[in-house]
């Protein structure tokens, strides 16, 4: 039966940033240099945010923006009524930024924008806090220390002698963006930790030291979606991370029977409300694990927008619209046409099974290979329908 009626987000544009917001994501390579980006990534990470700014202001490359893309949203039951100024090149977007500034706007991002290109004013959070609170090594600054694994921070002299008893996990310290476990690597033996500390060797000049972390056995583990304002920090609730290795998340599920904890929830607003303090405004995240002896722990900050924030932003209204309780992210690279593509998705959108929440129209881009890309969330009953029909839908659009 087709669905009707907007998706609301579980908290509204004026609790998620403040009113005088807008998204700017366009950056460059250096900034972004420890998330393994691509120049196409630097403006498919345009496409974030989507339903979520209100009548706000957002820079987007053209492929994210265009009339064909919005419709899709629009089946789906997003109110789009943003303000979109699109682009076609980082020097037309850099330019739409200096626009927004010069009306009084806050420069809303998830990575750093070139550095120096922007007064530390324009930005709702300046990039120095931004860089101090993402930064692994000082998260226990902001953390209770029951609430962290066994850590240590080394030179990479310590480093090259360091011989840890048990399996860890090296983790890049200093303050250059990191994400999507790019600069984190596994090492459940000696030779997997010579080869992680070779890795982080070649790098030191982007890595200025590393953290030794304890391979905690874990029951599961969630990304906190937090919103931070004025008067404090609100937690949107939880999604589990899905990994194809260890540090590699390949998505999200939100799973009623392996809900995220109370604990978690009141931990993670205490987080984010000590980051408040010190002058961060938005919506962030942080990686919150139950390992196997009870211990809840905060494993990795991220004061940004995460991959996981739009699902759950828009998880309850999307079941409570289906009757669906439980949704798993999805996401295909699509050859063919947009069209052809957009009418491949008419009948999942209309069913209320699959919620877009990005989109991009590889026809208009030089790099995208022809290729478009869709991410979103699909429902069903319970966590092995979702499992199978993210594969489906998957397979089924990229084929």
């Amino acid at each position: 039966m087709p669905m009707s009626g907007h998706l609301t987000a579980a908290l509204p544009p004026d609790e998620l940033y403040p009113a005088d917001a807008a998204f700017m994501a366009r950056t460059d390579l250096v900034e972004t240099r420890m998330l393994g980006y691509t120049a196409f990534q630097l403006d498919t990470v345009t496409s974030l945010f989507t339903g979520l700014m209100g009548s706000r202001a957002a820079v987007r490359h053209e492929a994210c923006a265009g009339d064909e893309v919005f419709a899709v949203y629009r089946r789906a039951g997003f109110s789009c009524t943003e303000e979109t100024l699109t682009y076609r090149t980082a020097e037309e977007a850099e330019a739409l930024g200096d626009a927004l500034v010069a009306r009084g706007r806050k420069l809303l991002w998830p990575y750093p924008l070139r550095a120096g290109r922007f007064p530390d004013t324009a930005h709702l959070t300046a990039p120095e806090l931004y860089r101090r609170l993402n930064a692994k090594e000082l998260l226990g600054s902001l953390t209770p220390a029951e609430n962290l694994p066994s850590r240590r921070t080394l030179s990479h002299e310590e480093l090259a002698t360091f011989e840890p008893e048990a399996p860890v996990f090296l983790k890049a310290a200093g303050v250059a963006a990191t994400g999507w476990g790019y600069a984190v690597r596994p090492c459940p033996d000696r030779a997997t930790y010579a080869e992680a500390r070779e890795w982080f060797a070649v790098r030191r000049a982007d890595i200025p030291a590393v953290i030794v972390e304890e391979a905690v056995d874990l029951e599961c583990c969630w990304c906190a979606g937090l919103a931070v304002g004025d008067s404090g920090a609100t937690c949107f609730g939880g999604a589990e991370q899905l990994f194809s290795a260890p540090a590699h998340q390949s998505g999200s599920t939100i799973d009623p029977e392996r809900p995220f904890p109370r604990e978690g929830v009141a931990l993670a607003a205490r987080i984010g409300t000590a980051a408040g303090a010190l002058g961060f405004r938005g919506v962030a995240g942080l990686d919150i694990g139950l390992a196997r002896d009870g211990r809840l722990l905060v494993f990795d900050p991220n004061f940004r927008l995460n991959a996981s924030t739009s699902q759950l932003l828009f998880h309850e209204a999307a079941s409570s619209r289906t009757g669906l309780p439980a949704s798993r992210s999805v996401h295909a690279a699509v050859s063919g046409s947009f069209a052809g593509l957009a009418a491949r998705l008419a009948g999942p959108v209309a069913e209320g099974r699959f919620v877009p929440t990005r989109l991009f129209n590889g026809e208009k881009h030089p790099l995208s290979g022809g290729r478009h890309l869709v991410t979103g969330f699909v429902l069903g009953r319970n966590r092995t329908e979702t499992a199978d029909a993210a594969q489906k839908l998957e397979a089924w659009l990229a084929g």
